[in-house]
């Protein structure tokens, strides 16, 4: 086994949950979105590669980046809808990604398969922002709870985790 694959089976997951059913319903009205239905999945894998720059904790590389979003598409089984991951960006540019997802086995139970923030836009508060809009788009998908997870390092998740309310998950965590 080498180190790298050693390194890997030693991280730890943190798993959260919140209840959607109080979530304060925040209005984005100058962010643009455009979806992966839009924009298809090499434009929209490239632009997961881009938010993904820096990020120690995402291990995409121009040449596996549309094999992963396919990958994500397949584990999203007969619940993915294209015209709900999306990318958002304001008057100053592109913000990041996110890809809510209701269960497949359980529609009143959501994820979001994956959320990042591009690098020139980061330690401004949008990852927060972010992840409030992909819980308010699994509420509207119907999902009356969230589940998440990340790596136990994962600072800047956590924290976002936290400011919208999160709570490690009991059954997990």
């Amino acid at each position: 086994m080498s180190g790298e694959d050693s390194e890997c089976m030693e991280r730890k997951k943190v798993y959260v949950a919140r209840d959607l059913s109080n979530l304060r319903v925040v209005d984005f009205p100058l962010w643009k979105i455009q979806t992966l239905a839009q924009l298809g999945d090499e434009a929209f894998a490239a632009k997961m590669l881009v938010a993904s720059a820096g990020d120690p904790f995402d291990t995409s590389t121009p040449e596996s980046a549309l094999g992963d979003l396919h990958e994500l598409e397949e584990e999203a089984g007969a619940a993915f809808d294209p015209s709900q991951w999306v990318l958002l960006s304001d008057e100053s540019g592109e913000i990041g990604v996110v890809l809510p997802q209701v269960s497949d086995a359980d529609p009143r139970s959501g994820i979001l398969s994956y959320l990042a923030v591009m690098p020139a836009r980061r330690g401004h508060g949008l990852g927060r922002q972010l992840h409030q809009f992909g819980l308010q788009r699994l509420k509207e998908l119907g999902a009356v709870n969230y589940r998440g997870s990340t790596d136990a390092e994962n600072a800047a998740m956590l924290a976002i985790f936290r400011a919208n309310s999160c709570r490690v998950d009991p059954v997990h965590g």
